[in-house]
């Protein structure tokens, strides 16, 4: 594919196979720079924040409560939105693991109820592994999956799946092989490309796609990283509902988005993490 198509200020480094084509359309391209161009610099002001408070935290500064955030901890009114999606009420049993094809054919049919296949910590992030567990999961969700080892066995989807749930690579990795306006795109949204197209909120693949949905977005460090990952697309910018139905807060779906809230220190600003990525209907 002749990379110019993708219009002015958009780099694609890496190889695009005819498969690969079907994933990094020109339409799904803009949609990730149009990310980009809207969040980019927000992204980037709050990496810089996150490594002047890692600095104040290797001095000794000890994590608390933040006071202009109190009025928001002791409001007894607001409540993060129920899970209302049926395929996603029970996450007892959850398996994570990569996208490579024969690992995402056996966690769907594993038994488990939920797969969350991960882009970030289980998935080396080549070009190749990232681009390839795309079509992977387009695949599962078309139910057209299939893989033949080496000895010859064949494995296909079972009738009954797992629901499945897509975690992104977190928005602090840089994808270097995809640049906007000489800036490589965060990792997180280079999986745009495959939710801009209906491919990931998946679901559940004996379903139809759409059905069972969710996303988790990766490791939210602080209230304002949370509370970033919650910006939903501006409509007004020209993202089309397919588009905005793939972000990771689809607001134009009943989908369901999943911010991770991982490290130790933003458990003193949980209340205000969930608070900012609350359901607003």
């Amino acid at each position: 594919m002749d990379t110019s198509t993708f219009g002015p200020g958009i780099e694609i480094l890496g190889p695009i196979t005819s498969e690969y084509s079907e994933i990094l359309t020109p339409e799904a391209i803009a949609f990730v720079a149009r990310l980009d161009r809207m969040f980019g610099a927000r992204r980037r002001e709050l990496l810089e924040r996150r490594a002047a408070r890692q600095r104040e935290l290797d001095a000794g500064k000890m994590p608390d409560f933040l006071a202009e955030t109190a009025h928001i901890r002791n409001d007894p009114a607001w409540r993060v939105a129920p899970v209302t999606n049926g395929d996603l009420q029970d996450r007892r049993v959850e398996i994570t693991g990569p996208v490579d094809r024969k690992m995402v054919i056996n966690a769907l049919n594993c038994g488990a109820a939920t797969f969350m296949a991960d882009f970030e910590d289980a998935n080396t992030p080549t070009w190749t592994n990232q681009i390839d567990g795309q079509v992977n999961l387009r695949d599962a969700v078309r139910r057209t999956i299939g893989f033949v080892n080496e000895a010859g066995r064949e494995y296909r989807l079972n009738d009954r799946t797992a629901t499945l749930i897509v975690r992104p690579r977190g928005w602090h990795l840089p994808e270097k092989h995809m640049r906007v306006d000489g800036q490589p795109v965060s990792g997180g949204r280079v999986h745009m490309t495959g939710p801009a197209r209906g491919l990931a909120g998946i679901g559940t693949p004996s379903q139809q796609p759409g059905d069972g949905s969710g996303e988790h977005v990766a490791a939210a460090r602080g209230r304002q990283s949370a509370v970033s990952r919650a910006d939903p697309p501006d409509p007004a910018a020209g993202v089309g509902d397919d588009a905005l139905a793939g972000h990771h807060r689809p607001v134009a779906r009943g989908d369901l988005g999943h911010v991770g809230l991982s490290p130790v220190q933003v458990a003193t600003q949980q209340p205000r993490c969930l608070f900012g990525v609350r359901r607003q209907d």
